[in-house]
């Protein structure tokens, strides 16, 4: 079942692009997944739990996402052409955050460990078969893991003393990078696998998104103008040359998430979605 935005007035849609970006909100009470295609708001979910983390696959047919519909959390995955929603992981502990591998026969996601302790895993998607993804990390923690297009790195963020800090991990050296500095975290990796968008608190407190090449030079800060905002969940557009983003005023903390996207280029921000609710995690795909 889906609801288009008519049914949604109090919506402010400025989004054009022959593309779609799947996001969580709780505009209408419940977090749920929605879906921006071409001036076009789709709700995707509709349960009393909450459903949130929506990420495409690179084929565009189908999200995981997390969601709590059944108790604690867990990995759902959704065919975006009808509707049908199938229960991937089914832990007493809580799973959160899935990616796909870039061969798309894998979800990589959180597993709570224990109380503030988490770890990556790796599920095929044929099988069910669940393993740790990282062998031996130097980190207390794993988390949000995505792997490039090319296959062949994962970046993550890693529990180190007091913070978080973005990594990297290669799989033919199995040797990890730390590539930020402490209180940065989320990187998503462009289309083309060479860059890197994160998010990191060290300038205004509140959360920037940084860009960096995949090895960790070339770093910049695109949102340093917005001192007054929370500036979260980076993701790439199809063609890496934009990237949209969740801006919360500091007021308001972490609770009014609105969408906006940068273009990489000019360095414009603009707005392309807000609600009554607060908007987060988007994920651009075609």
């Amino acid at each position: 079942m889906f609801i288009a935005t008519a049914m949604v007035p109090a919506n402010e849609i400025r989004f054009d692009k022959e593309s779609k970006i799947v996001f969580n909100s709780n505009m209408n009470g419940d977090d749920d997944i929605y879906m921006l295609t071409k001036n076009q708001l789709i709700r995707l979910t509709e349960d009393p739990g909450s459903d949130q983390y929506p990420v495409a696959n690179k084929a565009g047919d189908q999200i995981v996402f997390t969601s709590n519909r059944s108790g604690n959390f867990n990995i759902y995955l959704m065919n975006l052409q009808t509707r049908a929603v199938r229960e991937l992981t089914s832990d007493g502990r809580d799973e959160i955050s899935p990616s796909w591998s870039a061969d798309q026969q894998f979800v990589y996601y959180d597993l709570v460990v224990k109380s503030g302790q988490w770890q990556t895993m790796k599920l095929e998607l044929k099988s069910g078969k669940v393993t740790p993804l990282f062998i031996d990390p130097p980190f207390k923690s794993t988390i949000v893991a995505f792997q490039n297009n090319r296959g062949d790195e994962f970046f993550f963020t890693g529990k180190v003393f007091l913070g978080w800090r973005v990594a990297k991990y290669d799989l033919k050296s199995r040797k990890y990078t730390e590539l930020a500095s402490r209180g940065s975290c989320r990187p998503r990796i462009s289309p083309d696998s060479t860059r890197v968008a994160f998010v990191n608190d060290e300038d205004d407190g509140l959360g920037d998104i940084y860009l960096m090449n995949g090895d960790g030079s070339n770093l910049v800060n695109l949102t340093a103008q917005r001192s007054n905002y929370y500036d979260y969940y980076p993701c790439f557009s199809p063609d890496g040359r934009e990237i949209v983003f969740s801006s919360s005023p500091k007021g308001k903390k972490k609770t009014a998430y609105q969408l906006y996207v940068i273009d990489l280029q000019s360095r414009k921000i603009h707005l392309i979605f807000s609600s009554k609710g607060s908007n987060s995690y988007p994920c651009w795909f075609r």
